[in-house]
């Protein structure tokens, strides 16, 4: 699955529906087939808990499945070629929400039909009278599924221009809904698969089709070449009257490349159609491994969040892959390639190469993050990869400062720890650790690593000490007991550094602890093996000092300075996975003489950890902030958004109300003038960056400073839109709405809801949607919330007016209380609940921007029961109660120095001219 750190308010919506998979009933099992007698069996077998036994192993399957986009219910037929390694008396696999009609067993000439019994959670279970004996065997099941309309994962429908179709997510453990199978990424066997399906539409999967054949009903047969050896998850299919575009036949081997999208949109695929070949190509070049596959179609699914990697059919949400040229913007281009580079990454780590089980998932979430910027930097120089990873480094460094954080190599010991599996720590630390370890190592090391890992695993599965072994094979270093300490631990060091000169020498001395926030107690004394690289100025040079910081202390000798160093940095180019605080002197040589000497990416560095310490209650806000104003218009895009992440200090959260007109005539004053420079009309011949900069400062004094300029056209410009959809820049409408939104009225609402119910085009109707999520009326707010329950609306678009509303300080509550008084019509297993149960685990974020003790309180008390029954559920209330706390703590600590930092604050300079 893709990084899903780059949230887009967009691709939020997709998100949030993609995320809610529906807790259903148990699997069912009904009689077999009267024509043969089952074996009596004496007593119910033990169910199995999280995992599989191995006694019986899956060695292929041959799948048959009788599709039709209109209506929910489907039918399938599996025949599961079987390796009984020790004879047993019942076979076990994985099924929910599937009816079983009939299931035979065949073993040697003897065939004869079983009865299932259903375990617990999700094993079915066909228990024999007699015991297999070891040897082949092959079981047979003929039953019914569900194409849900509730959710985006497992097998779902959707309905886009008026035509139906079906798609799938499996990932990670929803093959189970479509298929009784061994669904754990350890059964990597062939799969061959059939569809029958109406006249009219189209079945595609993971390999190319090899018939297509006419029913006697009028519809049309689909058979498709057997699989290389997959996991389940990583089977997909879609049927549907799909349109196909070409791309230009991709990699060394030249497999045929197409974009695939919903009816009368192929033209939409365009971008994703150059882009595509060329990415491939570069992976091939770096990996020196063919694409192993022997297709390469890319499905657009509409609602899916994000997008996910099968080999031969990858899958991407349809607003991620899809625009119409006229309306294309710089930042979904980018968007795309970044996440196309991501799944094509994971077509060498997660499926040539797999994990043997969930503990593993960084073998391929991590290694297909780290890849993305490594592959992008020489692809696209001007998109600015390597900074925008430090980025990506300070995100994941947050998500790490929460106690209730995962390790990334986190033990599995429940369904719940495999769901929690997805996330920053995974993704983003996993990739920041990896982005350590290369330059611990060597670029051209670390290479070499990776494809003697290949090399040794490829088509298997494979575990840590796999990967690690191949790395130490190729450095001689103890890879394992470096990254080791960061795999299989949670939270990151915090660095301090001073300076020491003497007669024998400068040094700098590092000491480590645990990097906490205010709010967050410390579990007890951490250590790691941390890569440290000292930058500093040596005779009016840059020098650098690398060292293994493997204890709580340690002193690095600056062997080329003669005197005392003007300055020094210890997180060089930004590599390290660890948040700096330097003591003393050393910060006071920074400041006065090594800012200006860092590079783009310690810029960013310096500013986030800057950031860190003002969260963690060390460095006073009013100082971070001022730091933050002297930057206002900084001319480099990227060291720019790092500033603005500074103002996180200056939230409404941590203000009283009568200092709220306060911030947003810091942020008007501040920031005002460049954003009303750059405006909400693309200037010809301005530079990319001035075109991604401008919606994030004209969004920010506009909405967030309530600019009356601002204000004004946006109010006047979203009318236009609403008449006109060429009336604003594409990349602007998103944030022309929000601004008009801020200060909406009821009148400028209504506009906004008569749209809503008759926009057909699915894109602009999320526009709108997330447009009213900008609301700040409590009064509209509650009115919004209402629609979700309108008929007409798909509710996997519209929750995520909750989660807008639970933003604002006005109507965090408006968002909470809907949540809590209507909680059992939003998510549930009965057929009214518009979404499915495991969606609460996503609802309870609707209280993570409450910063007081009694709302934290509510919201404990309210989802703590609840939260039980929902798929990794328990760890996501913990990291939201936990992010409360730390809100309370910061409130609590630094509220008088933002307060004060407000009452002063001076005009900033005029904002230069940008082209």
């Amino acid at each position: 699955m893709p990084n899903l750190l780059r949230p887009a308010a967009l691709a939020a919506v997709a998100l949030l529906s993609a995320c809610g998979a529906r807790q259903n009933p148990p699997a069912t099992a009904e009689p077999p087939s009267a024509q043969a007698a089952p074996q009596a069996v004496s007593a119910t077998p033990q169910s199995p808990k999280l995992r599989l036994p191995t006694e019986v192993r899956p060695t292929g399957y041959t799948v048959e499945l009788t599709l039709d986009p209109k209506v929910s219910a489907f039918q399938g037929v599996v025949d599961i070629d079987l390796d009984v390694t020790k004879p047993t008396s019942v076979v076990w696999l994985h099924a929910r929400s599937l009816t079983v009609k009939k299931a035979t067993l065949t073993q040697g000439a003897a065939s004869f039909d079983v009865t299932p019994v259903k375990g617990e959670e999700d094993f079915l279970g066909f228990p024999l009278a007699k015991p297999l004996a070891t040897g082949p065997a092959k079981l047979r099941v003929v039953y019914d599924g569900i194409a849900s309309e509730k959710e985006t994962d497992g097998a779902f429908r959707v309905n886009e221009g008026g035509d139906w179709y079906i798609y799938t997510q499996f990932e990670p453990v929803d093959a189970r809904r479509v298929f009784p199978s061994f669904d754990e990424p350890g059964f990597k066997v062939p799969w061959q698969l059939t569809f029958h399906v109406p006249a009219g539409t189209v079945a595609v999967t993971n390999t190319p089709q090899v018939s297509e054949e006419a029913r006697p009903d009028g519809g049309r047969t689909f058979r498709f070449a057997r699989t290389q050896p997959l996991p389940s998850y990583l089977i997909a299919f879609g049927v549907g009257p799909f349109d196909f575009l070409p791309a230009a036949d991709a990699g060394q081997k030249k497999v045929k490349t197409r974009i695939i999208t919903p009816r009368g949109r192929a033209e939409e695929g365009t971008y994703a159609a150059q882009v595509t070949p060329e990415i491939l190509a570069a992976l091939e070049e770096y990996f020196g491994i063919p694409y192993p596959y022997e297709k390469l179609d890319v499905l657009a699914v509409p609602l899916l969040g994000g997008a996910m990697e099968h080999p031969g059919l990858v899958t991407f949400g349809a607003t991620g892959i899809l625009a119409k040229p006229a309306e294309d913007t710089l930042s979904r281009q980018r968007g795309f390639s970044e996440t196309q580079v991501h799944e094509l990454a994971h077509q060498w780590f997660g499926n040539l190469v797999t994990m043997q089980w969930w503990d593993d998932l960084w073998l391929n979430e991590a290694f297909a993050t780290w890849m993305t910027p490594r592959i992008v930097e020489s692809w696209r120089p001007a998109w600015d990869a390597p900074v925008e990873r430090v980025h990506d480094r300070a995100r994941a460094l947050d998500a790490d400062s929460l106690l209730s954080a995962r390790r990334i190599r986190q033990p599995i010991e429940s369904a719940n720890d495999i769901h929690n599996a997805f996330d920053g720590i995974t993704y983003g630390k996993g990739s920041a650790v990896l982005s350590m370890t290369e330059a611990w190592l060597g670029r051209d090391v670390f290479r070499r690593g990776i494809q003697r890992y290949f090399r040794e695993h490829a088509g298997g599965n494979a575990t840590a000490k796999d990967f690690l072994d191949a790395m130490a094979a190729e450095s001689g270093k103890d890879v394992t007991g470096m990254l080791g300490s960061f795999l299989d631990q949670s939270g990151a060091p915090l660095i301090t550094a001073s300076l020491a000169c003497g007669a024998d020498g400068a040094k700098v001395v590092l000491t480590q602890k645990r990097y906490l926030r205010l709010g967050t107690e410390a579990p007890g004394p951490q250590a790691w093996k941390v890569p440290v690289c000292v930058k500093y100025a040596a005779g009016g040079k840059e020098a650098r000092t690398c060292t293994l910081l493997e204890g709580e202390r340690a002193e690095v000798a600056l062997s080329e300075a003669k005197t005392c160093p003007a300055w020094v940095f210890p997180n060089a180019e930004g590599a390290g996975y660890f948040r700096v605080q330097l003591d003393g002197e050393a910060a006071a040589k920074l400041a006065k003489s090594g800012l200006p000497k860092l590079s783009r990416a310690e810029r960013v560095t310096f500013l986030t950890d800057v950031r860190a310490l003002a969260l963690a209650g060390t460095v006073p806000a009013a100082e971070a902030l001022t730091l933050a104003a002297r930057m206002a218009n900084e001319p480099d895009r990227v060291v720019t958004l790092a500033s603005l992440d500074l103002l996180q200090l200056v939230s409404s959260l941590v203000l009283p109300d009568d200092k709220l007109k306060d911030r947003a005539r810091f942020l008007r004053e501040t920031y005002g003038p460049r954003a009303r420079q750059l405006g909400f009309t693309p200037r010809e011949g301005e530079n990319e960056d001035t075109r991604l900069l401008r919606p994030r400062l004209v969004r920010l004094a506009g909405r967030d400073g309530r600019d009356p300029k601002l204000l004004a056209e946006a109010r006047v410009l979203a009318d236009k839109w609403l008449k006109d959809k060429r009336a604003v820049a594409p990349e602007m409408v998103d944030v022309v709405l929000a601004i008009a939104a801020t200060e909406g009225d009821a009148a400028f609402r209504e506009k906004l809801v008569a749209a809503v119910r008759t926009e057909k085009e699915r894109h602009t109707r999320q526009q709108l949607i997330v447009a009213l999520s900008n609301f700040t009326d409590p009064e509209l707010v509650k009115k919004n919330l209402a629609l979700m329950f309108e008929k007409g609306m798909d509710p996997r678009e519209t929750l995520w007016m909750a989660f807008g509303a639970s933003q604002g300080l006005r109507t965090q509550g408006v968002a909470f209380d809907f949540v809590k008084e209507n909680y059992d019509r939003l998510v549930g297993d009965s057929p009214e609940a518009l979404l499915p149960a495991e969606t609460g685990g996503i609802l309870v974020h609707v209280g993570r921007n409450f910063c007081d003790a009694q709302k934290r309180q509510e919201l404990s008390e309210f989802f703590s029961e609840r939260i039980t029954k929902v798929p990794g559920g328990p760890r996501r209330l913990a990291q939201v109660l936990e992010s409360v706390d730390q809100c309370i703590a910061l409130k609590a600590a630094q509220g008088a120095s933002v307060e004060a930092f407000l009452a002063q604050t001076p005009r900033p300079p005029k904002a230069p001219v940008s082209r």
